[in-house]
This record gives structure tokens, C-alpha cells and sequence, in this order.
């Protein structure tokens, strides 16, 4: 418990002064790391259900990502913003009791979001919205799965990058197959 206590005050302090150091103009920027014609490949997995790993009954494909965002300024201030698409895959299948089918989700959608700059300089966060459609393909019999549904969500993000072409990224939020998303993000 007094670790915990100690890391919260920690980062209280650390965000108090990362605010009081904030202007707003930054708002109206793209991070140190970002230019408004920059290329983001992004590509990871997701986390989402677990109840199927370590049962041999089942074969779990866990939500794998792939997205990409193109920056543009917008307005007269050039506010930060980027578009792009996402595609995702994930399997569920089932072996056993005399059952056996596998369905697979394939997500297919676009992105809008909003950098933000704290002044970090490899840092880039972001908000972002998506929309599109999840189809379904395989050996299911229900309804639903056989039209798929319509992929609505939002998010908030942060990339890493280690040089001017390469970092980590992690998305928060629900808008494809999963609550939190990992993986290596790209620059161009």
C-alpha cells in the first residue's frame, strides 16, 4: 500500500507540473514527433476475451490490427487532426461434444482523431473516433453473425517513437475487437 501511495503522488505531481508547463496554444500544434503530412502505420493486438485461452476445447485467435492515419491540418489555425482506415481479424472456433465449427470477425473501418502536444518530445496522444462494419465468416448458425454489425467507438492513444521512423503505440477504448490494443507503430 505505501508503494502504491508513493507512485500516486508521483504522478500527481509530475501531471500538476506537466499542466502548469501546458499553454493552450499547444493545442493548435502536432507533437515535437508529428509534421501534418506525416504517415502512421500502426499494427498490433488486442486484448479482449480470455475465457477461451488454456481450454483445448477452443481455438482462440486474438484480435490482430492494422491501421493507418495520414495528418491534416484543418482550419485556419492547422489543428492537428488525422484520417485513416483500420482493418482487424479475430477467430473463435470450437472442437469438441460432438460440435465443431470456426467463425472469424474481419473488421473494416475509418478513423478520425485529434493529436494532442504536451511538449514531450517523442510522445504523441491522441483521441479518436471510428467507424465502419465487423463481418463475420465460418461455421455459425447465428443470426447476427451472419451480417455482421456496424463498428462504432471511440478511443485515446499514445505513441512512442525511439527514432523519427519507429515507436510502440497503445489504444484505449472500444471501436473494433478489443478494450486495449498494442504494437509497433511506423513513421513516414
Amino acid at each position: 500500500m505505501k508503494k502504491f501511495l508513493i507512485a500516486l503522488i508521483l504522478f500527481t505531481c509530475i501531471s500538476a507540473v506537466s499542466l502548469f508547463a501546458w499553454e493552450p496554444n499547444d493545442l493548435t500544434k502536432y507533437p515535437p514527433c508529428m509534421t501534418a503530412k506525416s504517415w502512421i502505420l500502426n499494427f498490433g493486438v488486442g486484448f479482449y476475451d480470455f475465457q477461451y485461452l488454456g481450454n483445448s476445447d477452443y481455438t482462440w485467435v486474438p484480435p490482430i490490427r492494422l491501421s493507418f492515419d495520414r495528418n491534416v491540418a484543418l482550419g485556419d489555425k492547422n489543428l492537428p487532426f488525422f484520417f485513416g482506415g483500420i482493418v482487424t481479424y479475430s477467430g473463435l472456433g470450437y472442437k469438441g461434444h460432438g460440435e465443431n465449427w470456426y467463425y472469424s470477425t474481419i473488421g473494416l473501418g475509418v478513423r478520425c482523431g485529434y493529436h494532442f502536444n504536451w511538449g514531450v518530445d517523442k510522445l504523441d496522444t491522441y483521441a479518436v473516433t471510428t467507424g465502419g462494419w465487423a463481418l463475420h465468416t465460418g461455421d455459425t448458425d447465428f443470426a447476427v453473425t451472419k451480417i455482421g454489425y456496424p463498428m462504432i467507438g471511440v478511443g485515446a492513444g499514445a505513441r512512442w517513437f525511439l527514432n523519427d521512423f519507429f515507436g510502440f503505440w497503445a489504444e484505449t477504448g472500444f471501436s473494433t475487437h478489443s478494450y486495449f490494443d498494442i504494437g509497433l507503430a511506423f513513421k513516414f
